[in-house]
């Protein structure tokens, strides 16, 4: 009878809200690969990456390039998966899982309340809220690693 009633223990059930995003690089700005921030609305003067909310029935890749398109205006093609990052708040937790992606199109319109701007991957670490820092790091690194190839 009382097997769903909320005991406080750590095996009681939490939410899940999941969201998707892109890790967005180019390399038309030279030799050294530049990647794509947007500022975030959650956190003010903070930079972040394009990242959002997964809509019912959507795939995880469908809604990391929409949330692209809606924020930065950018068309993207969807790459490599990369590591999840999770955080839990109270009885939700949330799971970001992120893509490598590059711009194959631009839109005339994007959120224009927000800002976007290619940073160079040298100083991306110092750019982004600590929580994203393993996913930039991972991405730099395969980023990298597809230079050499």
């Amino acid at each position: 009878m009382g097997r769903h009633k909320n005991s406080g223990k750590p095996d009681e059930q939490q939410a899940l809200k999941k969201k998707a995003g892109v890790v967005v690089y180019s390399h038309r700005h030279g030799d050294e690969p530049f990647v794509l921030i947007v500022t975030s609305r959650k956190v003010a003067g903070s930079w972040v990456f394009p990242v959002g909310g997964v809509k019912k029935g959507e795939s995880l890749k469908a809604a990391a390039k929409r949330e692209c398109l809606e924020e930065s205006g950018y068309h993207v093609d969807i790459g490599p998966r990369l590591s999840p990052v999770e955080i839990s708040k109270e009885n939700i937790t949330t799971r970001f899982t992120f893509y490598l992606a590059t711009v194959v199109g631009e839109a005339e319109t994007w959120e224009m309340d927000r800002a976007r701007d290619w940073i160079p991957v040298c100083k991306l670490a110092d750019m982004l809220p600590d929580i994203f820092q393993g996913v930039a790091h991972e991405a730099v690194q395969l980023i990298a690693k597809g230079n050499k190839d």
